[in-house]
């Protein structure tokens, strides 16, 4: 869609659903001063101006579809805010659930034609759709249906197969996977079809729209973290799996700069045979004056534990999966941590093939 068209639809909406007067006589025009911006501003966006309520505003459009990730958007509409002397809006033609979530989040105004309007600064949370009836309220599933989704989602080798199939490719008991599928199908996140004696577990999606449907179920994998020395890697490789985590697999995945410490995650019911051995020494914290003897930072590791195996659902040789730990970082508001994780995000759906 072009800009003259969008701008259109953008002046069409807000008619519709504000009023004749709330965009003055003249709509809005190219915005003189784009040039002043840093080129990495200008090429992501077209900006038109104009006024809204009275109030000088910026349109700051999208031109990719698609455009960039939430954290991206934010950090770009805070530079333009700081340069631009009036309100700012983020406008962009269409919009995922879980993206428009984000954007609200980090409180950046935006415009998606014919579907939602959200101006803070002016009070203004208006958005276009059916309120559908009364649904159970979601609740976080329990470790083993998260697993079971989150492999779904990265391998697709979860959907069609029996419950005693998915027991023995995930490691749990058959009494586990079936309340895990029970769990499934009450939140409506799949089906169960009896053929036989079995439960055949389906998904009527897939990938990205899976996730974006079943994300407000799901929570962190780490029940714990602990500051560690390690004295014979080799064995807690061996005995343990020990799958590269936190902000060293997010560097991993992505653009972000690696950690001095190594981080790694361990299936928690492991730790109490790790922790009674003489290969890991329990540090009290980071900073403790236990480390002043070592002679490499790369002996000081932090180790989570994980609810379910992060072996379970990798598609990486190494590290744990990339939802798993997109997860791990839900509550950091680290900005950098945000925008790799994004990143992150995008390389998972740019990746798959369903």
């Amino acid at each position: 869609m072009t800009s003259v068209t969008l701008l259109t639809k953008v002046k069409q909406y807000l008619l519709d659903i504000l009023g004749s007067d709330v965009c003055g006589d003249a709509w809005v025009r190219p915005w003189t001063e784009v040039n002043q911006l840093p080129f990495y501003l200008q090429t992501p966006y077209t900006y038109h101006q104009g006024k809204l309520f009275g109030r000088s505003c910026l349109l700051m459009q999208a031109i990719s579809l698609e455009g960039e990730t939430p954290a991206v958007v934010r950090k770009h509409w805070q530079a333009v805010s700081k340069l631009y002397k009036g309100d700012v809006i983020y406008v962009i033609e269409v919009v995922s659930s879980y993206n428009r979530r984000r954007l609200i989040e980090h409180r950046v105004p935006f415009l998606v034609p014919g579907n939602q309007l959200y101006l803070p600064t002016f009070g203004v949370d208006l958005r276009e759709y059916f309120k559908p009836g009364k649904q159970p309220r979601v609740t976080h599933l329990s470790y083993p249906a998260q697993a079971l989704l989150l492999r779904e989602i990265l391998t697709h080798d979860c959907s069609g197969k029996p419950a005693k199939d998915l027991a023995q490719v995930l490691g749990y008991s058959s009494m586990t996977i079936t309340r895990a599928i029970n769990e499934l199908t009450e939140h409506q996140f799949a089906t169960a079809e009896k053929v036989g004696r079995e439960k055949h577990l389906s998904f009527s999606q897939s990938g990205r729209s899976l996730w974006e449907s079943v994300r407000p179920a799901l929570q962190s994998p780490v029940t714990k973290r602990i500051w560690a020395v390690q004295r014979d890697w080799k064995l807690i490789s061996a005995n343990f799996e020990p799958r590269m985590a936190g902000e060293s697999a997010l560097a991993h995945y992505t653009d972000l700069a690696d950690t001095q410490i190594s981080q790694w995650a361990i299936a928690s019911d492991t730790w109490p045979t790790l922790c009674k051995s003489k290969d890991v020494q329990v540090l009290s914290s980071k900073s403790s004056g236990e480390t002043s003897y070592l002679r490499k930072d790369r002996e000081v590791m932090e180790l989570e534990l994980w609810a379910y195996n992060p072996s379970l659902i990798t598609i990486s040789k190494s590290g744990v999966d990339p939802l798993s730990l997109w997860l791990s970082f839900e509550a950091n508001t680290d900005e950098r941590i945000e925008i790799a994780c994004e990143s992150l995000l995008e390389q998972v759906w740019s990746t798959l093939q369903w």
